[in-house]
């Protein structure tokens, strides 16, 4: 959920590669385009727009402008509206599941010819197909229009019955391998066809995409059918051979949730006994978990409860019972202090904790631990790329993401490689995947899913420059040390 209380459904967003394995590029000079990318970055991801009409779509990119063949096949990217000669039809491929893409006004297909893109080509073949390369973020929450529910792993089923994408479990990893996708659950499965989850990456855990009026629909490459909810629990599998609305999913941003430890109680806020907020329980559960909302550009935040309802300011005390994020006294304000956080009321008073644990505005602020609920798994994506891993070396300007493992260490974090090493920091302030024990790093959470990591012992916050060299040298937040996760 949003600050406005509504799901906010991703903007679609991808690469497109050609069979010979080069991306579609979009260069700056004359709004030139090519197949010449070597692995997608800023030049090679392309937005989808879909037409008043419906089937018609168009691709815009990184430039703002929009993909056009004329009748002779010339392709071109220098028009700022989308015109008739901007529309394409999208046909996926039964066998592959590669996009087929042609002139919506002149009913050819757009190739490679020569090496160079052309829109005069007759029928599909090799040179016409273009496997999709998703360029968001592939961490999301799993929504499902027709059910009106989102998927959670449960009970070794994932299952569409959640209103609310709420804990661990709700998180979903998009893996892309060999030409399609995996979809990875927090317990390091992936989703079968059957409908089991499976250890490794297979046939079966493959899926091609194919987009639907700003939907997705997941086709399994094993047995051809597509993913949908079976049943009243609306366990995930592939049933259909053609989708419908039932098969049509969108991707949500995964908001960062979080439990807080009152250090004066040393137990964890909890919403269990209703409207009133209380430090007076020992274990984190659902009713422990808050979803944290900030807003880009000012220090406002809002914290919301696996009941959708907000904190908000009543009198003295702290409730949720706000209906949206614009009600009433709903907006704090966020103070990190190492590994704990303080809360800051919007008439410039604190949050702090009664000694019976309710939770109250007073002059003197509680200090929270907090923990970061619903990334076991975590993929780091900044200013130059995303994270990766090359022997015990940390890259951050990869085209393609390695998968890490926050461990928690009571409101710091160890970050593990998929080596099994643990993030270090070298006396030169190179940050390496070189440990054999764990080393605390502090997160800071920040607007737009993004968060800044710095060493507890010393150092700055972390960045990467444009070769990838990772170091903790930033000393105050800024664009070069935010990550997306």
């Amino acid at each position: 959920m949003t600050a406005n209380g509504e799901s906010e459904h991703l903007k679609l967003s991808f690469g497109l590669i050609t069979s010979g394995l080069k991306y579609l590029t979009a260069e700056k000079f004359a709004y030139k385009v090519s197949a010449s990318g070597t692995s997608l970055k800023t030049k090679q991801i392309w937005h989808l727009e879909q037409s008043p009409e419906g089937n018609v779509v168009y691709f815009k990119s990184w430039l703002g402008k929009y993909l056009a063949s004329d009748r002779n096949g010339i392709i071109t990217c220098d028009d700022a509206e989308p015109g008739e000669e901007n529309g394409f039809l999208v046909e996926a491929t039964v066998e592959t599941g590669r996009w087929a893409i042609k002139s919506a006004k002149h009913k050819t297909f757009f190739g490679i010819k020569d090496g160079e893109p052309n829109g005069f080509c007759p029928s599909i073949d090799s040179s016409t197909l273009w496997t999709v390369h998703l360029a968001m973020h592939p961490q999301i929450n799993l929504w499902n229009g027709r059910r009106k529910r989102y998927a959670i792993l449960e009970d070794n089923e994932v299952r569409m019955n959640k209103p609310i994408p709420w804990g661990p479990n709700a998180l979903i990893t998009l893996v892309f391998a060999d030409e399609s996708y995996a979809l990875m659950l927090p317990n390091g499965t992936y989703l079968a066809c059957d409908g089991s989850l499976q250890p490794k990456l297979s046939n079966e855990t493959a899926y091609t995409i194919e987009f639907y009026d700003g939907k997705i629909a997941f086709k399994s490459k094993a047995n051809k059918k597509y993913l949908t909810h079976i049943g009243p629990k609306g366990v995930l599998q592939t049933r259909k051979d053609t989708p419908t609305t039932d098969e049509h999913f969108s991707f949500v941003d995964a908001h960062p949730q979080i439990s807080l430890k009152s250090t004066k109680k040393d137990k964890y806020v909890s919403g269990k006994q209703g409207l009133q907020l209380s430090a007076n329980q020992i274990e984190a559960d659902e009713t422990e978990i808050f979803q944290l909302e900030m807003e880009k550009g000012s220090d406002k935040v809002w914290l919301q409860n696996d009941r959708n309802k907000y904190w908000r300011v009543a009198g003295n005390a702290i409730q949720a019972d706000g209906a949206s994020a614009c009600a009433e006294g709903s907006d704090f304000n966020l103070t990190w202090n190492g590994r704990k956080l303080q809360l800051g009321t919007n008439n410039g008073k604190h949050v702090s904790v009664a000694l019976s644990g309710h939770l109250q505005v007073g002059p003197q602020a509680e200090e929270f631990v907090w923990s970061l609920t619903n990334r076991p798994i975590i993929v780091f994506r900044g200013s130059q790329g995303f994270i990766g891993v090359k022997g015990e070396k940390l890259e951050g300007n990869r085209s393609k993401y390695d998968l890490f493992y926050l461990e928690y260490m009571d409101g710091a974090y160890a970050i593990r490689a998929p080596s099994g090493k643990y993030w270090t920091v070298r006396d030169d302030k190179v940050v390496m995947a070189s440990s054999d024990t764990k080393q605390p790093f502090l997160i800071q959470l920040q607007p737009s899913s993004k968060l800044a990591i710095k060493p507890e012992t010393g150092g700055d916050y972390i960045t990467s420059d444009h070769v990838g060299i990772m170091k903790a040298s930033v000393a105050t937040i800024g664009p070069d040390c935010l990550w997306e996760y």
